[in-house]
């Protein structure tokens, strides 16, 4: 794509984006977790890029809508990341691609920054002040996290001028990114479905009297491929029976329930 595509969005759009992704936690899904919550984010910026383009704004929608989970400061670099690629006029299947291949490792990145390194570190010296006395200890708290909150704004400009920075590289290599990130982001759902997917047989279900348990056979042989069929399960009702998703839902609750009750799982 050309380097000298007209620049639509100001440092006002990313300030926007940003301030909404304040609320983004607010709009998680059973099905797509936080995508509904990054997607409204940036629809005001996209429609500043495309206007009123009804048939943009719906493929912009439909690959953003699918499932994601990250954490919120690398959601809001990867919203900057996007908007210049759209900007730009990129292959909107390269562009879903590496937002599909990018959440699971910005995920991992963000938790070990902000969750596992700033939270305790902060949260230790609020702690330890409030126990002197001190009334800094929660205000310290409080101003570090505001500022930590704030600080998304400034990563929906990174992402954007990080964006536009690889606009040439990606364009140049984007048959090659394009499956890669493809592959990536097929590894990273698969990588995930243990994570979100727990089925397990009860240990009092076994071979014989005092026997093996099931669920160990399944461990030794195949670790995880339970949660693995079901999710096949699932994909192959949405793809091949077109089920509902509210249906299924129903399914999955009153399926576990008899099986609960029942002392299988």
């Amino acid at each position: 794509m050309a380097s000298n595509v007209e620049k639509k969005l100001t440092k006002q759009d990313l300030n926007k984006v940003g301030v909404l992704t304040f609320f983004e936690q607010a709009c998680f899904s059973f099905e797509r977790m936080q995508a509904p919550g990054f997607t409204i984010s940036m629809v005001p910026a996209f429609k500043k890029i495309y206007g009123d383009s009804q048939k943009d704004l719906s493929e912009f929608m439909t690959y953003n809508m699918q499932f994601m989970n990250t954490e919120p400061h690398m959601a809001a670099l990867l919203q900057g990341l996007i908007l210049s690629m759209e900007e730009n006029h990129e292959d909107r299947k390269l562009i879903s691609g590496i937002r599909n291949g990018l959440f699971g490792p910005f995920a991992g990145l963000g938790d070990s920054i902000f969750w596992f390194t700033l939270l305790p570190i902060s949260a230790a010296i609020a702690c330890s002040l409030a126990k002197d006395g001190s009334a800094l200890g929660p205000i310290l708290y409080i101003a570090l996290w505001l500022i930590a909150g704030f600080s998304k704004i400034l990563f929906v400009r990174w992402g954007y001028n990080l964006g536009s920075a690889a606009i040439g590289t990606i364009s140049q290599n984007s048959k090659y990114l394009t499956k890669a990130a493809g592959i990536l982001g097929i590894t990273v759902i698969g990588g995930l479905i243990p994570s979100y997917v727990s089925v397990k047989f009860a240990d009092t279900l076994v071979f014989g009297v005092g026997g093996t348990t099931v669920q160990s056979v399944f461990d030794h042989i195949l670790p995880n491929v339970l949660p693995l069929a079901v999710v096949f399960l699932i994909y192959w009702l949405f793809s091949r029976k077109r089920a509902n998703v509210l249906y299924i839902i129903l399914g999955i609750i009153v399926i576990s329930i008899i099986i609960s009750a029942l002392g299988w799982m």
